[in-house]
């Protein structure tokens, strides 16, 4: 999965307790990339889902 802010992997991205997300990675830590907390690419909760 990759984040949509900066399209990079979670495996790109350091575990965070302190993350809102489902899957809990915060800090991107690819040098050149300022993101600072994954962002899940799912926008539209599927109704089978809820």
């Amino acid at each position: 999965m990759n984040c949509k802010r900066c399209h990079h992997t979670s495996d790109a991205h350091m575990p965070s307790e302190e993350s809102k997300s489902l899957v809990k990675f915060g800090k991107c830590i690819i040098r050149t990339c300022a993101c600072s907390q994954f962002i899940e690419p799912i926008e539209e909760i599927d109704d089978d889902l809820v």
